[in-house]
């Protein structure tokens, strides 16, 4: 289902409200969006057009965690 999840260039870098920046690829569609306040914020398409709400729950926990490690390190 999830694959090939990854950050990209921050949003607004280096300015006062930059923000952290993802893509995936889910069952073929790509999605972006942005990770503030420990939120999960979608750019358009969202996956809550395609995909069922506890599979996007089980997205973006995946996503929680990759920005979890990348904000630790």
């Amino acid at each position: 289902m999830l694959q090939n999840i990854e950050i990209i260039t921050p949003l607004f870098e280096g300015q006062v409200h930059e923000r952290i920046q993802f893509k995936l690829n889910i069952e073929g569609n790509n999605y972006r969006g942005i990770f503030h306040d420990k939120e999960v914020q979608w750019f358009n398409p969202q996956p809550h057009s395609k995909i069922e709400e506890d599979d996007v729950n089980f997205v973006e926990a995946n996503v929680h965690n990759l920005m979890f490690k990348h904000l630790t390190h």
